[in-house]
């Protein structure tokens, strides 16, 4: 049996029972037209019914777990079937046998990949047609969520694969299970850094993102596209740098340019921090989910249902207007390696060291805020014409602990601007001096501390 003749065969228990009131409480619902939709993946019936009909069939179908619709004919299908409205359709769907089933598509069975306005294919629809995304007005940033299995992995790797081949696109990747996705893809030629994969790389490489954004914002015009590509960003949900630099690129990326493509295996509403930050995050790309209160967040709502989804690719595609059951493209290894062609070196070798001023942040966190002891031996190091060696043993002396390089470089370059200002103003701090009527008179040389 084909799937044709699978879906006819359904169309048919369905439209019978239906019109003999058998799914109704004996009261018949005349079914108008049944539009068959035979995808990759799954099948579907589009049930258009008299009157007001659809509420009933929809209940009864949906009732116990579609336990109605299971009965009504032998049960060929597999996974878990799902009906739920699509516009004034009731929608009804089922995964293939695996014998029926169309799960690797790859890209070029779809033809080249687009060139230009951030697109990529994402796959091919249950009408045949080929899914292009973007980033555009209309879904400026997208949320990618897909549990193990699910091709989430392949999904992101094939979109920057596509996005790298525009020379307009600056990609920034982050990946919060320390490079195991997105590593393979930091070697393409519009990559600009490497994979940022701990706390103050992902820090920095966001930082620079939103930087950008800032400047191209009070430059008033911009060129190019900036597209931050972070996967598994729920592990590092807790760092309030990190939630607070997402949710201004969600929040104001869309005008300057700078767009989020923001991938989770388990969504749920607490890890995005700032409501906000859920919420801009339009476009949605969703794969085989745990359970339905992921499948809202994945999805945008409770139909239709993600944790449904078959894996391997199988997901929906949702933005403003439109909602399709695609199968994903995959590539493999070969194909990136292929891309990588000897590519342009990184614009960063190492991402700029991340600084809130410059994206106008201003969280108190325990990385960059110094005690008033710290700040004090920063001024001691820098009057006396220290390095960040010795700055960090006088700390070690006086008890204070040992920061880390980009915490001590940046409380040494405190230290000296403070020097620099005092010596500058005519003021000094000294243990030990004369009384004089004004401070500003006294002058005391850095070896007297």
């Amino acid at each position: 049996m084909n799937r044709e003749q699978l879906l006819g065969q359904w169309r048919g228990y369905i439209v019978k029972a239906a019109h003999r009131g058998k799914l109704t409480g004996g009261k018949p619902c005349q079914i108008r037209r049944v539009y068959p939709v035979a995808g990759p993946r799954a099948g579907a019936l589009e049930l258009l019914c008299a009157g007001l009909g659809s509420g009933a069939l929809l209940r009864a179908l949906s009732r116990s777990d579609c336990a109605n619709l299971r009965q009504l004919t032998p049960w060929d299908f597999v996974g878990d079937p799902q009906v739920f409205m699509r516009g004034r359709f009731v929608r009804v769907e089922a995964g293939w046998p695996d014998e029926l089933a169309e799960s690797l598509i790859r890209l070029a069975d779809l033809g080249e990949h687009p060139h230009g306005g951030g697109r990529w294919v994402a796959g091919k629809s249950e009408r045949g047609d080929t899914i292009i995304p973007g980033l555009n007005d209309k879904a400026p940033h997208f949320l990618i969520a897909g549990a193990t299995g699910s091709g989430k992995s392949v999904a992101l790797r094939s979109a920057v694969l596509q996005l790298s081949a525009d020379p307009d696109n600056s990609i920034v990747l982050a990946d919060g299970k320390m490079g195991e996705s997105l590593r393979a893809v930091e070697r393409l030629p519009g990559v600009i850094g490497p994979c940022a994969v701990e706390g103050l790389q992902v820090r920095a490489a966001l930082g620079w993102a939103a930087a950008q954004m800032r400047q191209r914002y009070e430059a008033g015009y911009y060129t190019g596209r900036v597209v931050v590509v972070f996967d598994e960003f729920q592990e590092m949900a807790g760092d309030a740098v990190v939630a607070d630099l997402l949710r201004k690129l969600a929040a104001q990326g869309r005008a300057a340019g700078v767009h989020l493509l923001a991938a989770t295996q388990h969504p749920v509403v607490s890890m995005f921090g700032d409501p906000s930050t859920r919420r801009n995050l339009v476009g949605k790309l969703a794969l085989r989910v745990a359970d339905a209160d992921a499948s809202r967040v994945a999805v945008g709502g409770a139909t239709p249902r993600a944790d449904h989804l078959l894996g391997a690719g199988d997901c929906y595609i949702v933005k403003p207007g439109a909602c399709h059951r695609v199968q994903g493209v995959y590539i493999d290894e070969k194909e990136i390696t292929a891309a990588e062609g000897g590519g342009p070196a990184w614009r960063f070798q190492r991402w700029p060291e991340y600084a809130p001023e410059d994206v106008g942040q201003e969280i108190e966190t325990v990385n960059w805020s110094y005690t008033g002891d710290e700040l004090a031996v920063s001024l001691v190091s820098a009057a006396s014409g220290e390095g960040r060696t010795r700055m960090v043993n006088r700390l070690s002396d006086a008890q204070l602990g040992r920061p880390g390089a980009e915490r001590a470089i940046r409380l040494l370059r405190l230290g000296r601007d403070a020097n620099d200002w005092l010596v500058g103003n005519g003021y000094a701090v000294c243990l030990s001096a004369d009384t004089v009527s004004d401070p500003r008179n006294v002058r005391i040389e850095p070896d007297v501390w």
